[in-house]
């Protein structure tokens, strides 16, 4: 009977470590350790990120198209302070603007509007 109840118990925490791992961790996880941002723009084309990811290490994003007035960038998690710089390719000008980002938020996305500047 011993025997019997130490493998009912092990195989009920291996399937709720299993169903642990196939539940994932979930959207609220990452809004611990940084945040993924959207960026308004309206007079920029093209724009690119500089800051600090999740890990706090300096990174940048290449030059990504921001033909809408949002863009968003999933996949990238920043905190603090971000310098965004935009581009128009009609007469080569740059702008640059700048967003605080919360290291940690109940949600995973901050937006960034910089619209009257980018």
């Amino acid at each position: 009977m011993l025997r019997f109840k130490s493998i009912t118990v092990a195989a009920v925490g291996v399937g709720l470590s299993a169903a642990g791992l196939l539940a994932g961790a979930g959207t609220a996880a990452a809004g611990t350790s940084g945040q993924q941002v959207s960026v308004s723009t309206r007079w920029s084309d093209q724009i690119r990120i500089c800051g600090r990811n999740q890990a706090d290490q300096e990174a940048c994003t290449g030059w990504i198209a921001s033909p809408n007035d949002w863009t968003a960038l999933p996949g990238w998690w920043w905190k603090g302070e971000l310098t965004i710089q935009g581009y128009q390719q009609e007469n080569g000008e740059y702008r640059v603007g700048y967003c605080d980002v919360p290291p940690s938020q109940s949600e995973d996305w901050t937006k960034c509007n910089l619209f009257g500047t980018l």
